[in-house]
């Protein structure tokens, strides 16, 4: 099919989804719907850098998969209120156009007896090309399951996961030996526990908000090399088939599946998720740091996070701040009210600060392992 893009997407916007399958392509009704859907998804692959505007249709969708990314896009429709053929079209059309980058399952490392370190660093006297440089060591470097980039205090956040703690110092040490001259500042913190909530701002309507998925303060969960071969295809794309990763392990399906599922049972994974290209969806990430007069009221704390639609982590450090959250808000001035409000609600805040996270450079929840 060779119809124009632009043209697709104009009648796409405008047309009832009962239309949507004769406007993709309109071919022969007695070709298998399934094989009509693949053609004219392939279609628009080309595509890239062109403005697209989601709907309510389109948050519904990235809401369910904010929820469960490895559901299938039957279960979605049926979740949804659409066809199995407009959930596949919206889901490669919001994947065509980097509104969701990737696929992750979020995954407790410390069940599998890791412990896992975030780094700051300020960089200095570094040309573009030596950032770049750093940027690429310590996204290819096997301990690091996070590197993000960021405006403000700090250029470069990064979290390393290991089973010793001799293993980081071998890790840093080693980066040092090849970027200490380019280091200004560090900040370094052991993860104890990381919230993960879902997110609710998709939605206009007020619902109420899942448990988040904790990371941490686990006991150590008894896991096989087919366990953790399973963990290193879904932490690159948590949608894969089943019957894909049998192929690349050559184990049946039907193994892999109660394989996932005790892994599901075991809480090793917690749940799957998209990553999302924020800007596509107006909005920026804040990363919050705040400095207590006293602990008292941080269980209070704990619940206004939980109970504020736009704030997606916690992160409970040792040699952190007090209390650190992330929050996706609309603009600057949507951090600065929220903020306010935390102030009026919690005189015992002493001092906070903020830093942008520009972008996820390498995000899969599992070290090279």
């Amino acid at each position: 099919m060779t119809k124009n893009i632009n043209k697709l997407l104009e009648k796409y916007e405008s047309k009832n989804e009962k239309d949507l399958d004769e406007d993709i392509n309109p071919v022969d009704k007695s070709k298998n719907k399934k094989e009509l859907n693949q053609d004219s998804l392939q279609s628009i692959n080309p595509v890239r850098n062109v403005k697209i505007k989601l709907d309510l249709k389109d948050k519904k969708i990235l809401y369910q998969l904010e929820l469960n990314a490895r559901q299938s896009n039957s279960q979605i429709a049926k979740k949804v209120g659409l066809s199995k053929e407009v959930v596949n079209y919206r889901i490669k059309r919001l994947e065509t156009f980097k509104v969701i980058k990737s696929y992750y399952p979020i995954i407790d490392l410390s069940k599998l007896g890791y412990i896992n370190f975030r780094i700051y660093l300020r960089l200095m006297d570094a040309t573009p090309k030596k950032e770049k440089e750093i940027l690429e060591y310590l996204i290819n470097n096997k301990e690091s399951f996070y590197v993000s980039t960021l405006d403000g205090r700090f250029d470069l956040s990064i979290g390393v996961a290991v089973k010793e703690i001799h293993e980081f110092e071998s890790f840093y040490n080693q980066f040092k030996d090849n970027f200490k001259q380019f280091i200004r500042k560090e900040q370094i913190s052991i993860f104890t526990a990381v919230y993960h909530f879902n997110r609710n701002y998709l939605l206009d309507e007020k619902i109420s908000r899942n448990p988040p998925a904790i990371i941490g303060k686990s006991p150590k969960e008894e896991f096989d090399n087919t366990d953790i071969n399973i963990l290193k295809i879904l932490s690159k794309n948590s949608r894969i088939p089943l019957i894909d990763i049998s192929k690349k392990l050559f184990i049946p399906e039907r193994t892999i599946a109660f394989r996932i599922k005790k892994l599901e049972q075991k809480k090793i994974i917690l749940c799957y998720k998209a990553l999302l290209n924020l800007n596509s969806l107006g909005y920026e990430y804040f990363k919050l740091d705040i400095i207590l007069k006293d602990t008292s009221r941080i269980k209070e704390l704990l619940k206004y996070a939980e109970s504020n639609p736009y704030i997606t982590y916690i992160d409970q450090t040792i040699a952190g701040s007090d209390f650190e959250f992330d929050i996706e808000v609309k603009n600057k001035q949507h951090l600065l009210e929220i903020v306010n409000d935390l102030k009026i609600k919690f005189p015992e805040i002493r001092e906070w600060s903020y830093f942008t996270l520009l972008s996820y450079d390498k995000l899969i929840y599992l070290p090279s392992i």
